[in-house]
């Protein structure tokens, strides 16, 4: 492995802001561009297992191009990189198709984070709906939602972005919440955000529909999830007797609170 392929690949390792279906497509692309490099995509899986392995859609995808390499068969591993794309593109219609069935009359939503899939199904809704708007959160404490929210402006989506707290001013004046999950677990809860349960028990204390939008990737065998803390001073770097900072990224989602999981 190279220092350009070893920089690259840590970009990726430490990329906190991504959706994991965006992490995925960027893992999809170094791939591409690395094709005929089957020593630095094994080592890579290899490292990516390690790091990731919290991500259901990287270990899906992870797993299905390690089935394909131990064909040894360059042909089916240009076709599976060079397909991925597309295929996941087509995935996003299903589900938009799927939403936009029942649902063609919301006007306005509210989001959380930074979602691949969230992303992709608002560009399909804005070309069937001109006038909608979309409320973003702003996700601390990495602020993803603000890296959504700049995503959607370029394709001239009619935004408002507002802190987490406000979360309870506007959920009663939207139509709708949409979400993206990290996974779904085996009993049907999601798995997304720290943030997500919050908005999932304002929409039912509001009767408000709360939709999960994931491809079938983020689907697991894992009955339980557990709370795990990250790096505290991404939340606040400093240092005091008496003081505990506690930072979470991701939460469980109980299905009961979900109006429905729309997938491929």
């Amino acid at each position: 492995m190279n220092n350009i392929q070893q920089n690259k690949l840590n970009k990726i390792l430490s990329d906190k802001t991504s959706g994991s279906s965006e992490i995925v497509n960027k893992i999809n692309n170094l791939f591409i561009t690395n094709v005929n490099e089957l020593a630095f995509i094994k080592k890579s899986i290899t490292i990516l297992k390690a790091n990731l392995d919290h991500f259901a859609a990287v270990n899906s995808y992870l797993k299905k191009l390690s089935k394909i390499l131990k064909l040894n068969n360059q042909q089916l591993i240009d076709d599976f990189l060079n397909s991925f794309t597309t295929e996941e593109l087509n995935n996003f219609d299903i589900i938009f198709n799927k939403l936009y069935k029942k649902n063609y009359w919301i006007n306005s939503i509210i989001t959380i984070s930074n979602s691949r899939t969230i992303f992709e199904i608002l560009k399909l809704w804005k070309n069937e709906n001109n006038k909608l708007k979309v409320v973003i959160t702003e996700s601390r404490p990495a602020n993803e939602g603000k890296i959504l929210a700049k995503e959607l402006l370029n394709f001239g989506m009619n935004i408002e972005l507002i802190s987490d707290a406000m979360s309870a001013l506007y959920v009663p004046k939207v139509d709708a919440a949409f979400i993206g999950a990290d996974e779904i677990l085996k009993n049907g809860n999601v798995i997304n955000k720290v943030g997500s349960k919050s908005l999932a028990l304002l929409c039912k204390e509001n009767k408000k529909s709360f939709y999960v939008l994931t491809t079938k990737s983020k689907f697991s065998e894992h009955t339980k999830y557990s709370v795990k803390k990250v790096d505290p001073s991404r939340l606040w770097n400093y240092k005091s007797k008496g003081l505990t900072v506690s930072n979470i990224y991701f939460e469980e989602i109980e299905n009961k609170l979900i109006t429905k999981i729309i997938t491929d």
